[in-house]
């Protein structure tokens, strides 16, 4: 619990205000009654020992620095029962996330002295004897004091690289948005970790939007927006810098600190930029009426706030896209949204191409492709032609003349059985209204209807097996690998009976799939730290994690007889799948050593056959392997045809097992589409609109 106002701590401190509070802990303005100054008292609720080394190793880093851009460490104690407490400088001012939320995006000129005296502070860190890496910079880890001096603060992520013996010491989170990729998992963190979240700073300070996640662009399934298209206002030069800074492959960015603020200082053609001093928004006589006068000429649209308002039903106009600065609150654990994705590059070949020599350091490219021209698939950018990688230019091929240009025999719904099977309808989410929510359509393109309207968005559609609920993903503002802060949440496919399935502080719940019979349900949580598969019995509500925070886990699908589940598993340094049956739990690798990357499994109806999805040059592909004969590898679907050039993704086998619903983006626009196992027919089912649809589902 919070100290009260008032408290006297440790026979000197006196807490005067909560300046932020989390689940770990607390920080404080205080003054120190001895020598009649104000200090920041941050507290540690002791909440698991390794929070207390963290907590100790935060302690031993700021005592010992020195730089005018760095907070100091002047006290640290323990107090039996209740926690440890570091005392430090008070840095009075605004960080830079509360500007921007007041504010809007901040003027270049202004910010650039302030991102100097972080490139110094930084500098000063990696040079030290031993090197000492931030890894959480970010906008609220960064003040401005009202005489406009920039301070870093929040060591509580920091590492102490001992190169004597070749190991690091520091806690493993990231912050989505601000992280590399190889600050997921296990991966390898050096200096070049710092240049890309500095980077990813300035990005979401010059543009009130926070850059797409490093993850999903090395994974392929973003792009970083040009800052330009976020802010024309931004100069050519700075955007080339943060640009470079924010590759996803670290020999692709500036080496050291040094070189991006030698690179960023260049755009003003002097050694030094202009520091902005006496900043109004930090003026204490300012009047609510100058302040409000003043934010309004500068930035006419109000961003909203950070916060999210709670998932409501609404009945209005179409929802406004809300500010994407997903902040997660102070103290909050981030341990882990992928797992092992970075591990030693010697394992994984497809990785290597990580720590290979740079070639082009302004293209962002896929890590795991070994096709250095293959392009990371955007997301809701311009339209692209996705050809296979044959050395030559080709045409994907029209989706209205697959039938007849194909050369490959067609066969009629009636030969194969009708479309799907079940009730001939298919649950999608899009962005057609604003925020993704779930829409219905029938199997043959008619009676299209939206079944949420929710303000936070919703996904990841799953039927129940009578076919009268759905249980979904919200919040949901596009569609990704993971979604911290998420809740599983259910409805009557007569939109009756929105409810919220149990979740924990901070939620982080996704990937929802009802068991066989009904009575449970398997889903991805981030509660334990890290993507974990869990089972919750409907009944009692019940959690089981089966995963036991082995590794990252996610993305399970249950066997048609309920007696075993298959799920992503990243502990070889990427993504296989794996097998659990239960009620034993007994576990089994599933694809072979020379299958990586694989993801997204569904079985087919009769549980012979297993549907999944691996990255071909970057590409996802559709793969399909008999279930009982694990030792050969899958077959690709559609490989024979034109359509093995299409992206195929998230894929769902219909009731009856002859069709297959998928998204793809053959020409930009993202699709939900149908095909038989065959290839003998194809037809898109939505995106007329030009939205972007994805995550399909049948209904039983």
């Amino acid at each position: 619990m919070p100290l009260d106002i008032g408290t006297i701590l440790y026979h000197r401190y006196r807490i005067e205000e909560i300046l932020g509070k989390g689940g770990m802990g607390a920080v404080y303005r205080a003054v120190d009654v001895n020598l009649g100054v104000h200090v920041a008292v941050k507290e540690n609720y002791f909440i698991t020992e390794e929070f207390a080394r963290q907590f100790r190793r935060e302690a031993t880093i700021l005592a010992s620095l020195r730089q005018a851009n760095l907070p100091r460490v002047t006290d640290h104690f323990v107090l039996k029962g209740q926690g440890q407490f570091l005392v430090m400088d008070y840095i009075e001012g605004q960080d830079l996330r509360q500007m921007v939320e007041e504010n809007g995006p901040l003027a270049e000129q202004q910010v650039l002295p302030w991102f100097l005296e972080i490139c110094d502070a930084l500098t000063y860190l990696h040079t030290l004897t031993p090197p000492i890496i931030h890894r959480d910079i970010k906008p609220g880890n960064i003040k401005i004091t009202p005489d406009g001096q920039a301070y870093l603060v929040d060591f509580g992520l920091a590492k102490v690289v001992d190169e004597n013996v070749g190991t690091t010491l520091g806690a493993k989170a990231m912050t989505p948005g601000y992280s590399p990729p190889e600050q997921y998992g296990s991966g390898h963190t050096d200096h070049r970790t710092d240049v890309y979240s500095l980077a990813a700073t300035m990005y979401a300070t010059l543009t009130a939007v926070v850059p797409e996640e490093s993850l999903e662009r090395a994974m392929g399934r973003l792009a970083l927006t040009p800052i330009n298209k976020r802010n024309s206002a931004i100069s050519s030069g700075m955007a080339r810098a943060i640009e470079k800074a924010m590759q996803v492959r670290p020999v692709d960015r500036y080496q050291t600190v040094s070189d991006f603020a030698a690179a960023i200082r260049s755009i003003q053609g002097s050694g030094q930029a202009t520091v902005i001093s006496n900043l109004p928004f930090m003026s204490r006589d300012r009047t609510a009426s100058d302040s409000t006068e003043k934010r309004a000429a500068k930035n006419p649209q109000k961003p909203k706030p950070l916060s999210r308002p709670a998932v409501q039903q609404v009945t209005s106009s179409p929802l406004k896209r809300r500010l994407p600065l997903y902040f997660i609150g102070a103290f909050t654990v981030l341990l882990v949204l992928y797992g092992a994705i970075y591990a030693i590059p010697g394992l994984n070949p497809r990785l290597a191409s990580f720590f290979a020599p740079a070639t082009n350091t302004d293209v962002v490219s896929d890590p795991f492709s070994t096709d250095t021209a293959s392009p990371a698939v955007p997301e809701e950018t311009e339209p692209v032609q996705m050809t296979e990688n044959t050395g030559t230019q080709e045409t994907s091929p029209d989706p209205a003349t697959m039938q007849v240009n194909t050369g490959i025999p067609t066969e009629s719904a009636e030969e194969v059985g009708g479309i799907g099977g079940g009730a001939g309808q298919i649950a999608f989410a899009s962005n057609r209204s604003g925020e993704p929510q779930i829409y219905l359509i029938s199997t043959n393109g008619s009676d299209e209807v939206q079944l949420t309207n929710l303000v936070d968005g919703a996904c990841q559609p799953a039927w129940s097996p009578d076919g009268t609920q759905i249980v979904f993903t919200s919040p949901c503002n596009k569609s990704k690998t993971t979604y911290p802060g998420s809740s599983l949440w259910m409805i009557g496919v007569d939109g009756s009976g929105l409810s919220s399935l149990p979740t924990v502080a901070g939620g982080g719940d996704f990937d929802a799939r009802f068991s066989p019979d009904g009575s449970r349900i398997a889903f991805t949580s981030m509660r334990d730290g890290r993507p974990q598969v869990y089972l919750m019995t409907l009944e009692t509500k019940e959690v089981q994690n089966i995963s036991d925070n082995l590794t990252t886990e996610n993305q399970p699908a249950w066997h048609p007889e309920g007696n075993a589940l298959v799920y992503n598993s990243w502990r070889a340094g990427f993504s296989e799948l794996f097998m659990v049956e239960l009620p034993d739990l007994e576990e089994k690798r599933y694809t072979l050593s020379d299958e990586p990357d694989a993801s997204h499994a569904d079985f087919s109806g009769d549980g012979q056959q297993l549907l999944f999805q691996r990255l071909v040059g970057g590409i996802p592909r559709l793969f399909v392997n008999e279930y009982n004969s694990r030792d050969r590898l899958a077959r690709q679907v559609c490989s024979e045809s034109p359509l093995a050039a299409y992206p195929m993704s998230e894929a769902r086998w219909s009731l009856d097992g002859k069709w297959i619903a998928f998204e793809t983006w053959p020409e930009g626009a993202h699709q939900i589409a149908l095909i038989t196992d065959s290839c003998g027919q194809y037809q898109i089912l939505t995106g007329e609109s030009g939205a972007y649809d994805f995550d399909p589902a049948w209904r039983p």
